[in-house]
């Protein structure tokens, strides 16, 4: 079922409205993998936005973070204008960052390479997109929203997955904010346990 588009309104009213509707779709959309921290990541191979391949399995030995990115979507826009995700990736040297769009190509106006590296470019997006059109990946992680975060360990295992943060509307300054990813890897890299491990993602439904 195709979700409904958003109205006409201002950036705060879009984001508390593709809240709503991402709820919605979360129970009428696609069959997602229900993936648990401690099991192993699915691994892929995906192209990014200048067609080269990336596959996890050769990343092995390296932290790797997956972040469910959509142009279109409010909440991930908003991330991107914060510059909250290229930010978290500068505090952690080593570890390797992506970007994930697993919309269909009929709803997204930015599958085609060409517009997505001049979104991330005027965003200041250092990382590479990779581009899943047939939601094969997303699906194989239960990825929900835009964004839906993922922190894979050296060897390959799940040891988040949940929101970016603890400010959905994002009302708070950044400091007040709980960045969950960033206390991941902080944790991940001290040897201590991820906690808490899961959380609940918002933003806009991944539209599949």
């Amino acid at each position: 079922m195709q979700a409904p588009t958003l109205p006409s309104l201002p950036w705060r009213g879009r984001a508390l409205a593709a809240a709503l509707l991402a709820a919605t779709a979360f129970s009428c959309g696609p069959a997602l993998a229900d993936l648990a921290v401690g099991a192993p990541a699915p691994d892929f191979a995906l192209p990014d936005t200048d067609g080269q391949q990336h596959k996890l399995s050769d990343l092995r030995g390296k932290v790797v973070v997956l972040e469910w990115i959509n142009p279109n979507c409010p909440f991930s826009r908003r991330h991107a204008v914060e510059k909250t995700m290229i930010t978290t990736e500068g505090k952690h040297p080593g570890v390797v960052w992506f970007g994930v769009d697993s919309s269909s190509k009929s709803s997204n106006d930015y599958t085609a390479p060409a517009a997505y590296k001049t979104y991330a470019a005027g965003k200041g997006i250092d990382y590479a997109v990779l581009l899943d059109t047939a939601g094969t990946t997303g699906k194989a992680y239960g990825a929900k929203t835009t964004p839906h975060m993922f922190v894979i360990d050296e060897q390959g295992k799940l040891i988040y997955n949940g929101a970016i943060d603890d400010d959905p509307s994002g009302r708070n300054e950044t400091p007040k904010r709980r960045n969950y990813v960033d206390q991941a890897l902080a944790a991940h890299g001290a040897g201590k346990a991820v906690d808490p491990a899961n959380t609940q993602p918002y933003g806009c439904s991944v539209k599949y």
